[in-house]
């Protein structure tokens, strides 16, 4: 068989050039890992179930919204939480679970519970816990209490990759 034709042959040549070519340009940077949205990890349970994603810039939606429902109207409230939510969720918001996690916040004691140790304002522990929402390491669960998980595709993430409920932080609010 020809030197060409040769598959061994054609295997040992591609590998010295790919070693030639490593030693040329050197090792590669290690890439950090593109962080993924809530939305894209998939959680489960019916707080998940319905995403709203607002189209438009901010101050278009808002604008649209005052005109046709007026600027105080309830519709109009609503829009400016979304907008809030949507700038620590991305563009896909689970707004019932978001809008859960503000009624926990604001009806038992976990706000107090971070905010007197840390000596922080209550927004930055509002933002705080909406930021760990958002990144999956706090989550609804169907009967509405707050949990620390784990998310699918991580090293502790529950057998076959699935999500891992580790601890519940605070039952439902009762109110």
């Amino acid at each position: 068989m020809a030197a060409k034709k040769d598959p061994a042959a054609r295997r040992a040549r591609e590998a010295a050039r790919r070693s030639a070519a490593a030693e040329r340009i050197g090792p590669q940077p290690v890439r950090t890992p593109r962080p993924r949205t809530l939305y894209a990890m998939r959680p489960p349970g019916t707080y998940y179930e319905d995403w709203h994603t607002p189209k438009g810039d901010n101050d278009q939606i808002i604008r649209k919204i005052a005109e046709e429902f007026g600027p105080d109207s309830g519709e109009a409230k609503t829009m400016r939480l979304m907008l809030d939510y949507r700038e620590m969720y991305g563009p896909n918001v689970p707004f019932a679970a978001a809008g859960h996690l503000d009624v926990i916040l604001d009806h038992t004691e976990l706000a107090a519970t971070i905010t007197e140790p840390l000596g922080c304002p209550p927004d930055d522990a509002r933002q705080t816990l909406h930021s760990l929402h958002a990144q999956g390491l706090l989550l609804v669960a169907d009967g509405g209490s707050l949990w620390t998980t784990v998310p699918p595709g991580t090293p502790l993430s529950a057998p076959g990759g699935g999500w891992s409920f580790v601890e519940k932080k605070v039952d439902a609010p009762t109110d």
